[in-house]
C-alpha cells in the first residue's frame, strides 16, 4: 500500500489527546509498513508530550513538530515489524458475489487463485490481509486440485436462480387419490428417495469444514447444493404422507449401499462416488419416475429435484475430471475404491426387491400380471440406460472405455 518513507497524512482536527485520536493512530500504524512516516496534522500546538509517550510506548520514532501556521505537524515513523503478510489492491474489481453493480455477474474473484492456500488462511477468503497471530486453521482440504471444478461459479448462481419451495410450488391439492397399489409403490419409492438424499445431505456436510476458505465458490456452492438435498428431502416426505400411506420399507442393500458412501473420507474419491457415479444413476432414475408418475403434481417434483441432481453432478464430473487431469493416477485410485465398495457391498446379497417391485407397479400402472410384467422390463431397460450413461460419465472424467465398462458394472445395486 504504502512505500517506505511515504508520509501518511492524519487531519486530526481539535482532537485532544484522547482514545478517539489514539485509535486512528493505532489503525495507522497498524496497516502502514516498516519504516513508514505517519503525519499527525492537527490544530492543537500543545499534544507533543502525550504522542512522545504513545511512540516510546508502541516502539516508533518521534521525528519531531513542525508549524504550518494554523495547523501543526506531528511526524513519527513506524519502527515495529509489519502487523500484516501483504497490503490490499485498491481498486481491484470485484467480480462476483451479486451487488448493484452490473459487472459482478458471478462468484469468482479477480485475484489469482493459487494452487495452495496460504498457510495463514483461516476463516477468509482471498483478497483479505491477515495480521499476525492469526491461528491456524490446518485445513484439510487446502490445494486447489482437491476441491476445484471450473464451472463452481456458473453452477452457483444458476442454484441461485433456480430456487423452488417445496410448500407453495407445488400443486398439493391437485394430487389425485390414486390406486391404493400405487400409491403404495409411489410411497415405497418416495421412501427410498429420502434414504438416498439424506446421504447427498450429509457427505457434503462432513467435507465443508475440511476446505480451505480460501477457495470460497465451493463451500458457498456446496452449501446450494445441500439446501437442495434438504428441499429434497422434504417434498419427498410430504408426497409420502399425501394420503397417509407414509413411508414404507427401508432395505438393507440401501442402507449398506449409503454407508458406505458416508464412510469415504477422501474428498475426491467421495465425489467420484456421490455424485459422478450415484447421483449421476440417480438422475437417470429421476427421468424414469417422471415420465411415469401419473399426475401433474408429483411429476412436477420430480422434475424440480432432477434440474437441482443435474447441477450436483455437473460439479462432481469437472471436479474429478479436473483432479485426473492433474494427477492420471488418481484413476487406478478411484477403480480401487469402486471395487472396495463393491466387496463391501457383495457381503449382501441382490437388490432391493421392495424398490424394483414398486417401480414395476408405477411403469406398468398396476400389479395385473401382464401390466407388472411389462414394467419390469422397463425396469430391467432403465438398468440399461444407467449402465451407459455411467460409461459415458466415466469417459467423459478421462477413463479408457474397458475400465469405464468394467467400473460402471460394479456400482451399487441400489443405483445411489
Amino acid at each position: 500500500m504504502n512505500n517506505h518513507n511515504h508520509c501518511i497524512s492524519l487531519f486530526t482536527g481539535n482532537l485532544y489527546p484522547s482514545k478517539e485520536l489514539f485509535l486512528k493512530l493505532e489503525n495507522a500504524f497498524l496497516t502502514a509498513n516498516i519504516h513508514d512516516i505517519i503525519e499527525v496534522v492537527s490544530l492543537k500546538e500543545n499534544i507533543e508530550i502525550e504522542l512522545r509517550g504513545w511512540t516510546k510506548l508502541k516502539g516508533h520514532l518521534y521525528l519531531g513538530r513542525e508549524n504550518l501556521g494554523a495547523q501543526f505537524s506531528y511526524k513519527i515513523q513506524k519502527i515495529s515489524k509489519n502487523n500484516f503478510e501483504s497490503s490490499p489492491s485498491w481498486g481491484k474489481e470485484l467480480k462476483g458475489i451479486e451487488t448493484s453493480n452490473p459487472k459482478l455477474k458471478d462468484l469468482n474473484l479477480s485475484h489469482e487463485i493459487l494452487a495452495k492456500a496460504p498457510n495463514s488462511n483461516g476463516l477468509l477468503t482471498r483478497g483479505m490481509i491477515t495480521q499476525e497471530g492469526t491461528p491456524s486453521y490446518d485445513f484439510a482440504l487446502s490445494h486447489k486440485e482437491l476441491v476445484w471444478s471450473e464451472p463452481v461459479s456458473v453452477l452457483y448462481e444458476e442454484g441461485k436462480n433456480l430456487q423452488w419451495n417445496a410448500t407453495t410450488d407445488i400443486a398439493w391439492n391437485e394430487i389425485p387419490k390414486l390406486n391404493p397399489i400405487i400409491e403404495k409403490a409411489i410411497c415405497q419409492i418416495m421412501t427410498y428417495l429420502v434414504e438416498n438424499e439424506f446421504s447427498a445431505l450429509y457427505i457434503p456436510g462432513k467435507f465443508i469444514s475440511q476446505i480451505n476458505p480460501y477457495y470460497m465458490e465451493i463451500p458457498l456452492f456446496l452449501s446450494s447444493l445441500m439446501n437442495d438435498e434438504a428441499r429434497h428431502i422434504e417434498v419427498f416426505t410430504k408426497r409420502a404422507h399425501a394420503f397417509g400411506a407414509g413411508f414404507q420399507y427401508s432395505s438393507e442393500v440401501t442402507q449398506r449401499s449409503l454407508y458406505s458412501l458416508f464412510k469415504e473420507d477422501d474428498y475426491i474419491k467421495s465425489s467420484f462416488l456421490l455424485h459422478v457415479m450415484g447421483e449421476g444413476t440417480f438422475v437417470d432414475l429421476l427421468s424414469f419416475l417422471e415420465k411415469h408418475m401419473p399426475d401433474d403434481a408429483t411429476r412436477k417434483i420430480i422434475k424440480l429435484a432432477k434440474r437441482d441432481e443435474m447441477r450436483h453432478v455437473s460439479y462432481g464430473l469437472e471436479h474429478v475430471k479436473s483432479a485426473i487431469a492433474q494427477n492420471p493416477n488418481r484413476i487406478n485410485s478411484l477403480k480401487a475404491t469402486a471395487y472396495k465398495r463393491k466387496e463391501f457391498m457383495d457381503e449382501v446379497s441382490g437388490e432391493s426387491s421392495l424398490l424394483l417391485e414398486a417401480l414395476a407397479i408405477l411403469a406398468g400402472g398396476s400389479d395385473a400380471p401382464n401390466d407388472y410384467k411389462k414394467g419390469f422390463d422397463l425396469v430391467e431397460e432403465l438398468k440399461e440406460t444407467m449402465n451407459t450413461n455411467r460409461v459415458k460419465r466415466l469417459i467423459d472424467i478421462g477413463m479408457d472405455e474397458e475400465l469405464a465398462n468394467d467400473i460402471s458394472k460394479v456400482h451399487t445395486p441400489n443405483f445411489m
